[in-house]
């Protein structure tokens, strides 16, 4: 019984030694294939990850020239990894024809990361941009392709290895059952243990591959020992770094998905071939809240059809066309949201090409704000423009060195300014008419002091009375960079200013004339009534007699002086008839003729030129005083030319102001402009016999008519007073 038992125990040993020896061999066989199954797994883990870092290296490439480029750091960061990536495939042993394979590829990731150098490096010359670009895209999409083969080829050789591992793992367990049932009851229970515990683990594998299989990465095998809890771990360890590639993957295009729908600018990926050119493929949230739509409504719509305005949407194929030939544009062009609502975008697209087909990336922003926001600067700046030209008063911008910068409307036409910006203007060549400042230049104390400058002057080169007022301009730095001046034409002014000054001293005069006249008209009177018997006592020799009749003939001087100083003082009212100053003329010109200067000297060469107005209307005035005032003037004109001359009368009617011209022109010596004002001035007088009122009194007379008197001269060029008469009709004419 011990023999048997011994023999049995033997036999069973040897059973146990033979079934342990065809386990062992069994499992070392199936842990050899699984190591095999996990070396293949990394394979194509690595395969994959290169495979991602190409295409993160390529999103790189398409993302140069937008708003979310990367910069330069990062893109050459990623190119690092993914040559560090490609130089761990080559860890692995591998056969001659798989070692070439890598080394073609390992060739064309080089070319790869030189054709992202160079074109980071290139800035200015566009063609080679594009022409350096379209290789690298090229070349990645090779490289996409071929570590793509690799990746399918990886996972065909990892389906059948784990086909054929299966297969040969199920023939050691029917053996092992085979065996089980053939040994001993005795031994059953025992073998039964021994192989439970040799197949658990092998089920713990295969059941961590099925989870593996079905795509739970978290799944984790645990109790192994030995070497199954090596290759327990080993699994464990794969599960976990596929897991942690899937996990940066999945954030990498989460966070791709987080720009694209949280961008403020309206993003759009459009079809760009075939009959569905224009249809929206996919968009970002900020697009449909732009145009009204929900992202469903937008993913349904064309737009170049829907969205485009009109004007837009028949650009619209030029525009595709520029961006499938590489050009990448910006532009401006009117959108239409679902309401109706046109608003205007600044657009920039350009081409996307994935899987073989051509999109268009476009981005767009609303600007119609900001265009509201031009056009209310632009209409602002138009009102000033419109204001400042409209202003009657002269206004320069000056800047330090006196060049007119800008000038309104009224300094251009008055000063007769040049195109400013090209032509330079110094402000003292046309306001002063000098090449330098003149000493009491506004200008030069504005900007010593700072300070702004007002005062008043006559300028001879404008002919103008102008009030002045020079104000700084500041920097940001609070330094004068220029001044303003703003000028006033007040030579109307200071004529109704010396106009009343004039009139006042008129009264003035005229009451003292008049006062000075009547004191003295009664005391002369009885002078000359007493020297007038004297002259005829007898007895009085003919010597004393010249002598009297000399004193009575100043005392008839000084009677018609006083005369006209009353005349002046207080003239008579006008007796106003309808009057034909041309026949006026005429007779007035006949009585000057006959001057006592021209009929005791015959010889004295008096040339008379008449040119009248034969259309010229008659016109109510006082005949006796308008009379008086032509002979005044061709007293003057004849008393101007002591040795001959000409003397010439015009008449002439405007009819537009509806007014008579008379001109009474001489060939005299002329008068100094200084003194043009001067001598229509009471008392004032060249002749050595004069007495300073004859062109006072007619200027006054003139306008009591309501009329003017101007006077034109030049020295050595004689002198010409031209009268000015409103025309008037008779007041039964005026009724009818």
């Amino acid at each position: 019984m011990k023999k048997k038992v011994f023999v049995a125990l033997g036999f069973v040993c040897l059973v146990f030694v033979a079934g342990g020896a065809y386990i062992i061999i069994a499992i070392e066989t199936a842990t050899s294939k699984l190591d095999q199954l996990i070396t293949l797994h990394q394979v194509e883990i690595m395969r994959e990850q290169l495979l991602i870092r190409i295409k993160h290296v390529q999103s790189d490439l398409y993302l140069m020239g937008t708003r979310y480029e990367k910069n330069p750091n990062a893109i050459l960061a990623n190119l690092d990894n993914l040559k560090k990536d490609s130089g761990n495939c080559f860890s692995c042993h591998h056969t001659a024809r798989v070692t070439k394979r890598l080394n073609h590829l390992s060739a064309n990731i080089e070319s790869y990361s030189g054709s992202i150098h160079k074109i980071l490096k290139i800035s200015g010359n566009r063609d080679e941009l594009v022409k350096e670009s379209d290789t690298a895209y090229q070349t990645a999409q090779n490289l996409a392709a071929q570590v793509d083969a690799m990746v399918h080829m990886a996972n065909n050789k990892l389906a059948d290895k784990t086909k054929a591992s299966m297969i040969d793992i199920s023939r050691s367990k029917s053996t092992l059952y085979v065996l089980v049932v053939l040994t001993p009851f005795i031994a059953a229970g025992f073998c039964f243990v021994v192989i439970r515990e040799f197949t658990k683990p092998v089920k713990a594998l295969l059941e961590a591959t099925r989870k593996l299989q079905s795509g739970d990465l978290d799944y984790r095998i645990k109790g192994l020992r030995d070497e199954f809890g090596e290759v327990a771990t080993s699994f464990n360890e794969m599960s976990k770094s596929l897991r942690q590639t899937m996990r940066k993957t999945m954030e990498s295009e989460r966070r791709y998905r987080t720009l694209f729908e949280s961008a403020g600018d309206a993003i759009f990926i459009i079809d760009a071939e075939g009959d569905k050119v224009g249809d929206i493929v996919d968009a970002n949230p900020a697009a449909a809240e732009m145009h009204g739509y929900s992202l469903e409504e937008l993913s349904t719509l064309n737009l170049i059809k829907d969205l485009d305005a009109p004007n837009a949407s028949q650009a619209a194929p030029d525009r595709v066309h520029r961006i499938l030939n590489g050009e990448w544009i910006n532009a401006e062009i009117d959108h239409v949201k679902q309401d109706g609502t046109i608003f205007t975008v600044e657009i920039s697209a350009g081409l996307l090409e994935y899987m073989g087909h051509k999109y268009i990336l476009a981005i767009d922003r609303d600007i119609s704000g900001r265009k509201k926001m031009e056009n209310l600067v632009i209409r602002s700046k138009l009102e000033w423009e419109e204001t400042f030209n409209t202003i009657t008063d002269m206004i320069t911008i000056h800047d330090r060195e006196f060049n007119i910068i800008r000038a309104n409307k009224a300094a251009e036409k008055i000063l007769g300014l040049p195109f400013l910006g090209v032509t330079q203007a110094k402000c003292y060549q046309y306001y002063h008419g000098k090449e330098y400042p003149p000493e009491y230049c506004a200008s030069c104390e504005c900007l010593d002091t700072g300070k702004p400058v007002s005062f008043e002057m006559y300028e001879p080169h404008l002919d103008m009375f102008l009030e002045i007022r020079s104000m700084p301009r500041f920097d940001d730095n609070d330094r004068i960079s220029g001044l303003i001046h703003v000028i006033r034409d007040i030579t109307e002014e200071k004529k109704v200013e010396a106009s009343l000054q004039r009139a006042e001293q008129l009264k003035m005069v005229g009451e003292w004339a008049a006062s000075l006249a009547h004191e003295i008209k009664n005391p002369l009177a009885g002078i000359k009534g007493s020297v007038q018997v004297l002259l005829e006592e007898p007895g009085i020799s003919e010597e004393d007699k010249s002598l009297i009749a000399k004193a009575v003939d100043e005392i008839k001087r000084i009677e018609l002086l006083i005369k006209s100083l009353l005349n002046f003082a207080k003239p008579p009212e006008l007796q106003p008839m309808l009057t034909d100053l041309n026949d006026l003329l005429d007779k007035t010109i006949t009585f000057s003729l006959k001057h006592p200067t021209l009929s005791s000297n015959s010889a004295t060469p008096i040339k008379v030129l008449k040119e009248f107005d034969p259309n010229l209307p008659e016109t109510m005035i006082d005949p006796m005083q308008l009379q008086q005032v032509l002979l005044n003037l061709m007293f003057n004109a004849i008393e101007a030319m002591p040795d001959g001359g000409v003397l010439a009368i015009r008449t002439s009617y405007d009819d537009k102001l509806n007014s008579i011209q008379i001109a009474v022109a001489d060939s005299g010596k002329g008068i100094e402009q200084p003194l043009f004002d001067q001598i229509f001035q009471p008392f004032f007088t060249t002749k050595r016999k004069g007495s300073g009122l004859g062109l006072a009194i007619t200027r006054r007379l003139v306008e009591q008519h309501g009329g003017e008197i101007i006077v034109e001269s030049k020295p050595g060029q004689g002198t010409v007073f031209n009268v000015s008469l409103k025309v008037k009709k008779e007041e039964k004419e005026l009724i009818s």
